[in-house]
């Protein structure tokens, strides 16, 4: 394969509001560790790949879709052939709507542009050959927190690093899901969370310092065991996700033959329509939310009554959200399927994709875009933040129940069209 790669920094001013925390005290007071924007070009001679990633919380679809109308215009790169990924921290700038979670930055984003042009055209300039190496290891650091019946973990990272014919890594694209709220709301500074500190810890431990991109998972439930922690705390689990597959990466054999396919589908999903009435008599229970009240206080409460004059507006004019669109993004390499999706899907969803293929298959969340939570069918029966809170900060009605299922069974098609 002939390859490209390139970083380049995107992090924001000391003061700009962080994202992802309603409980956080505004804006930022400090910088722990810089923000990067990774991007890594891919050929096999036939078919071509641009994979971005940024050390942010999520974008807006309208964004990536923006981009990639550039990309097809300057780098003559299809849509399919772009895809951009977040890594989910809750450490950086707002770039999608989070009511009362860090209020949303659109000049960021206007900035955010003309640097991932800069990043696309740099990675795409010079390329060089290397061979393949995929490799599966495991880390057992994420837990489910939801503590309800329908409990579940993905251990499996995910690597694919591109090698040099002297042995040394030009890059490598890891694959884990975990949510990137280490530092928690008590931090004010600005960090791309574990994911930043996998990437450094595989980076420095590797031959080549190769280019790292840290993608997340179908971590819509899981997160680190705790929040809140140390810099020590959040350096030793960016480590131990990276340790899951580095010596599985230098000892592994490489693929000199691997081929490259590139896909997308995309799945319009209903949403859960309420009436005027309805909206209101919701608002109402979730103002007398006990958990709500208690953990977010006034934050919470003009956050339901945002929702509540929002979506009574647009359902009385006719606009309102009663679908969205997902993105299925899928992406062959060798013999395995990376799977992205513009969502926060339940870890269910990628155990779910791996039993009906012998091939590994590895679902990437908050890619080209965000729709919110994409819980199971199971969830909404037992409840919580996920599915009774979330989407009131989103400012949007929630998915409507069996919308994983659905995609699970949609996404299974596709990768079989895809994998002949």
């Amino acid at each position: 394969m002939e390859i490209g790669y390139a970083q380049i920094e995107i992090t924001p001013e000391v003061g700009a509001e962080l994202s992802g925390f309603a409980a956080r005290v505004q804006p930022s007071t400090g910088l722990l560790d810089p923000l990067y924007a990774k991007a890594l070009y891919v050929t096999d001679g036939h078919e071509r790949l641009l994979w971005i990633v940024c050390d942010l919380i999520g974008l807006p679809r309208e964004f990536v879709e923006g981009f990639r109308r550039w990309a097809l215009e300057e780098l003559d790169l299809e849509p399919r052939q772009v895809v951009i990924s977040t890594t989910h921290t809750h450490s950086g700038p707002a770039t999608i709507v989070l009511h009362e979670a860090g209020r949303y930055d659109p000049i960021y984003l206007e900035q955010l542009r003309e640097q991932l042009i800069e990043l696309a055209t740099a990675t795409m300039e010079e390329t060089e050959w290397c061979e393949l190496v995929a490799v599966e290891g495991r880390c057992d650091l994420a837990v489910d927190r939801r503590g309800q019946s329908s409990a579940h973990t993905d251990p499996r990272v995910a690597a694919f690093g591109w090698r040099r014919e002297d042995g040394s890594f030009a890059a490598v694209l890891v694959n884990y899901a975990m949510h990137a709220v280490a530092l928690g709301p008590e931090n004010r500074r600005i960090s791309a969370d574990w994911p930043g500190r996998c990437a450094a810890a595989l980076s420095d431990s590797l031959t080549g310092s190769p280019i790292v991109l840290v993608t997340n998972g179908a971590c819509g439930n899981l997160n680190p065991p705790f929040e809140n922690v140390t810099i020590e705390q959040l350096n030793e689990w960016g480590g131990q996700v990276a340790a899951a597959v580095r010596d599985l990466l230098l000892e592994a054999p490489g693929d000199r033959r691997a081929g490259l396919i590139v896909s997308s589908h995309v799945v319009t999903v209903p949403l859960e329509v309420l009436s005027v009435e309805q909206i209101a008599v919701y608002a109402e229970q979730a103002l007398r939310n006990a958990a709500g009240i208690r953990e977010w206080g006034d934050k919470f409460r003009r956050a339901v009554v945002t929702w509540r004059q929002h979506q009574t507006d647009a359902m009385q004019a006719g606009t309102a959200e009663v679908s969205a669109d997902i993105e299925l993004a899928a992406v062959r390499l060798g013999d395995r399927v990376l799977l992205g999706i513009n969502a926060e899907v339940f870890s269910a969803f990628a155990d779910e994709l791996r039993a009906r293929f012998d091939l590994p298959v590895y679902t990437i969340g908050y890619t080209n875009g965000l729709v919110g939570y994409l819980p199971t069918a199971a969830a909404y029966d037992e409840g919580g933040y996920e599915l009774e809170m979330a989407h009131l900060f989103y400012d949007s009605f929630r998915m409507q129940r069996g919308n994983l299922e659905h995609l699970a069974d949609m996404a299974e098609q596709f990768i079989r069209d895809l994998v002949g």
